[in-house]
């Protein structure tokens, strides 16, 4: 009753969430279940098109408190139908080529495409930009054929994730490059 209980309760650390989320432009189009909409007219429970063909639902809309470049894409390069931006730490997905990769697809930074079909990074930073969150991880459609990859913050992903040096490599060997400097990252 009279005993000294100071060091009975440990200190809680409290445990990271994982949060797995995509960061786009406001007009950036995806698929949804009523047809095709632009980032900003959607809203906590709209479902988007993903990778295994059924639709994802988004858990939670929030705005970055901070600008990122971005990566102009134009429209025809990753199937997508139209010009689009996305920050540069995006992530997409790309086919492999035969022998690289047992997945049929990998996720890649948007800023390692700088430089193939058109690619490039622009001269400001996305004022509009919203970060979408889900459940799972997804691979969601954008801009009709674009697949977007809505990976984890930290731990592992069902998709294979290739870092810059990498990604470069994979398009190199692509285009029967290897070997050549890249000019993209001198």
């Amino acid at each position: 009753m009279f005993l000294n209980h100071d060091t009975a309760f440990a200190d809680i650390t409290p445990v990271a969430t994982r949060r797995i989320s995509a960061m786009l432009t406001a007009h950036t189009l995806l698929e949804t279940e009523a047809g095709w909409r632009t980032v900003d007219a959607l809203q906590a429970g709209a479902a988007v098109a993903t990778l295994d063909g059924g639709f994802a639902e988004i858990t939670a809309i929030t705005k970055p408190d901070r600008a990122a470049p971005l990566v102009h894409i134009p429209g025809g390069v990753l199937s997508a139908c139209s010009d689009i931006s996305l920050p540069a730490d995006a992530h997409v997905a790309l086919h492999t080529p035969a022998g690289w990769s047992d997945a049929p697809v990998v996720s890649i930074p948007v800023k390692a495409l700088s430089g193939w079909r058109g690619v490039r990074p622009t001269l400001f930073h996305g004022p509009d930009l919203a970060e979408l969150h889900f459940e799972h991880e997804e691979m969601i459609y954008a801009q009709s054929g674009l697949l977007i990859h809505a990976a984890p913050n930290t731990g592992d992903s069902f998709f294979p994730r290739l870092g810059y040096g990498d990604a470069r490599a994979m398009l190199a060997a692509s285009a029967g490059k290897m070997g050549q400097p890249d000019s993209a990252a001198a």
